[in-house]
């Protein structure tokens, strides 16, 4: 199964005062260089940007959100559209705590019929970063788009995504942390 690897980092980082969450730092190393280590095994890595000049100085494939300020859905609708893998895991910059083992545990866990595989927690909260995403669901993502309908969770119900609980897999929802906030940053620096 032909799958790419896709890291969200177009936001614009409000929360943050401005600050570009890809490039902060955790463990010695930015988020992004974090990310992009743990999705080493993929072929192919991409990285979803708002705008290209933003982070000229990394050395992946890029790809400019085609409608800005959608958020995830939008990079998600771009990058179906100009890539050739089947399937993309998708996971954001902001998440300095995800991990290979995660990541190849959903895709051995992909299959042929799936339209997505994502993860939920004991609080039945969804997870639609860090999941798997099949190139089928395109035209769906598109008729959301053009509905304004931008809720990665509309689009899991609306493709009939399978949703796994973490707990089966044996991991804790920390691994799918995502740092929003200044303060959210300090709590990950001290620990």
């Amino acid at each position: 199964m032909d799958i790419g690897a896709l890291v969200l980092a177009g936001g614009r980082n409000t929360r943050m005062n401005g600050r570009n969450k890809a490039f902060l730092f955790y463990e010695n190393k930015t988020f992004i260089q974090n990310i992009i280590d743990v999705l080493s095994e993929f072929k192919n890595v991409y990285i979803s940007v708002d705008n290209k000049k933003k982070y000229s100085n990394l050395n992946y494939k890029l790809i400019e959100d085609e409608y800005k300020e959608i958020g995830p859905i939008g990079a998600i609708y771009s990058y179906l559209k100009k890539i050739q893998e089947d399937y993309v895991f998708v996971t954001a910059c902001d998440m300095p705590k995800l991990n290979k083992e995660f990541v190849e545990f959903l895709v051995n866990e992909i299959t042929e019929d799936d339209m997505c595989v994502v993860v939920k927690d004991s609080k039945d909260r969804l997870y639609p970063l860090g999941g798997i995403y099949s190139k089928k669901i395109m035209p769906i993502v598109k008729m959301m788009i053009d509905n304004k309908d931008y809720k990665l969770g509309n689009l899991i119900k609306n493709v009939n995504g399978r949703i796994i609980p973490l707990s089966d897999m044996g991991f804790d929802r920390e691994v799918l942390m995502n740092v929003n906030s200044l303060d959210e940053y300090q709590r990950l620096k001290k620990h």
